[in-house]
């Protein structure tokens, strides 16, 4: 295997969209960047190995361990301490990063129409939006996901009884994958439904 097929083969680190966009609002540059991008793609909750990041990001200890404390005081992440089979260990929490970039999120909607599709959650839930929330509304609208056809889901939720956020992501990723793009083509599918449900309730032994 040569060095191109080696790079080919290699992990990549992802950066989110939400992060490219916002950059700048960020206010991180260089390794401390670098090591945000490490972290938000090990997910949640890394352990505090400094050897093994250090291994994985080509640093010294040192520089590791500088580099974590500077994102800890910029409070982009969390030392946190959880006990695991008995043993406390250290973590590295990126929490605080997801609640700056959803405030982030808030600060940019200044579209009146987005506006009001929030207003409409928070309407039919009875209470204010949490930040995690907000930010699936803007994660859905990011994606091309018509306004419409969130307030469908919405209202498929609220009719089903069900005032969450997740069930409603739920509801969107099925009709995206079926590719329904506004309400017309869902109420389009359920009137197939009925006929067919209409077709098999006919008697027509009886006729």
């Amino acid at each position: 295997m040569n060095i191109n097929d080696l790079i080919k083969v290699n992990d990549n680190f992802i950066i989110p969209n939400y992060v490219i966009k916002n950059y700048e609002k960020i206010g991180l540059e260089g390794l401390d960047f670098i090591m945000l991008i490490y972290f938000i793609n090990q997910k949640n909750n890394v352990p505090f190995d400094v050897n093994k990041i250090a291994l994985d990001l080509n640093l010294d200890s040192s520089k590791v361990l500088e580099i974590i404390n500077s994102l800890n005081e910029k409070n982009y992440i969390s030392i946190e301490m959880k006990k695991n089979n008995g043993v406390i260990e250290e973590y590295i929490s990126t929490d605080l990063f997801y609640n700056k970039m959803s405030s982030m999120l808030m600060d940019n909607v200044s579209n009146d129409k987005e506006t009001d599709l929030y207003s409409v959650f928070e309407k039919e839930f009875g209470r204010t939006l949490s930040p995690t929330e907000f930010a699936s509304i803007n994660n859905w609208i990011e994606n091309g996901i018509s306004e419409d056809l969130i307030k469908e889901a919405l209202k498929e939720a609220i009719l089903s009884g069900v005032h969450n956020i997740r069930y409603i992501d739920t509801i969107l990723f099925n009709w995206t994958k079926k590719g329904y793009k506004k309400p017309e083509d869902v109420k389009r599918k359920q009137d197939v439904d009925d006929e067919i449900i209409e077709v098999y309730d006919y008697d027509w032994l009886n006729e």
